[in-house]
């Protein structure tokens, strides 16, 4: 029982890493946009791509810790323990990377040109 956990946990990581390439990708793309004036268009269409799942992604990560937390206690009680901390640090920062892009977006004006 415990491989099958494993196959479940890996295929999770593996879904979480390839579909948070978009969110990643669209953060880089936003950040190398240009301007406020010249990179209007491109961060326009950045939203738009990525609006329907900004925060699904996070999902699978959840996923992974509740399979962990699952399949594996005593693995998930020692990597919580020693990694209190960074993970904390990490959660908020997910946290607040989640809160500030709306916040950023309605400080600087829509996006978009219409």
């Amino acid at each position: 029982m415990s491989t099958v956990a494993a196959v479940v946990l890996f295929t999770g990581v593996v879904v979480y890493a390839v579909l948070g390439g978009a969110d990643y990708g669209a953060g880089f793309w936003d950040l190398t946009a240009g301007g406020a004036r010249r990179g209007r268009r491109p961060r326009h269409l950045i939203d738009e791509a990525l609006g329907p799942v900004w925060e699904a992604n996070h999902v699978w990560l959840i996923f992974c810790l509740v399979m962990l937390w699952t399949g594996f206690p005593q693995a998930f009680a020692a990597i919580m323990t020693t990694l209190y901390i960074p993970l904390g640090l990490a959660a908020l920062g997910i946290v607040a990377r989640g809160a500030g892009s709306p916040s950023a977006r309605s400080w600087c004006g829509p996006t978009s040109s219409a």
